[in-house]
């Protein structure tokens, strides 16, 4: 058990080092917009490079970070359904929904594989409107099946793990927080 525990860390390891990759990227947005923003306005020559990276990077952003969302349930979901069902029914409906997020996720890996390998073996697929940067469009594809295999294993976690992803609880968790200590102090004071 110790073998499966010290893979199971390494692999929240490498998620969570995508999320800090991908928190770190948008801090680098937002100091190249600032850059380009400054350098455009005051008429001053920069590299034009800078805003390629800034709009390539949402894409990284979005399929570096999400795995570690799911893995820690920070995607959004909602639990109106689940929260109806009684309790054996909600994990068996929980598990059912977790395998269809993880086979849709399956589903475009195969795709999006499949579009990376086009782009890789083709030596003239360069993205049309930056060629002049010479931006091969392999750089751009190479994170959605990655990104999306990643969310497929995390999904499949929830479904054969011991943990289930919904609690059952309608609503999001930060606001149930909320209100119950809203309640708490409202009844405290009377």
């Amino acid at each position: 058990m110790t073998v499966l525990r010290a893979v199971d860390r390494g692999w929240a390891g490498l998620l969570w080092a995508m999320m800090a990759l991908a928190a770190a990227y948008v801090g680098f947005i937002m100091v190249a917009i600032v850059y380009v923003t400054i350098f455009r306005s005051a008429g001053w020559a920069y590299n034009q490079f800078v805003f390629t990276l800034i709009e390539y990077g949402f894409l990284y952003i979005l399929f570096l970070g999400s795995p570690w969302l799911v893995r820690t349930r920070g995607h959004v979901y909602i639990e109106l359904l689940t929260a109806a069902v009684p309790e054996r029914s909600r994990a068996v409906l929980s598990r059912a929904i977790a395998a269809l997020c993880a086979a849709i996720c399956l589903i475009w890996v195969w795709y999006t594989w499949g579009i990376f390998l086009e782009h890789l073996e083709d030596t003239l697929a360069f993205d049309e409107l930056r060629d002049d940067r010479g931006m091969r469009l392999w750089t751009t594809t190479i994170v959605y099946p990655v990104g999306f295999l990643f969310m497929a294993v995390e999904f499949l976690r929830f479904v054969f793990g011991p943990r289930t992803m919904h609690s059952g609880e309608a609503g999001v968790g930060n606001e149930r927080i909320e209100l119950e200590e809203t309640r708490r102090r409202l009844t405290e004071t009377r």
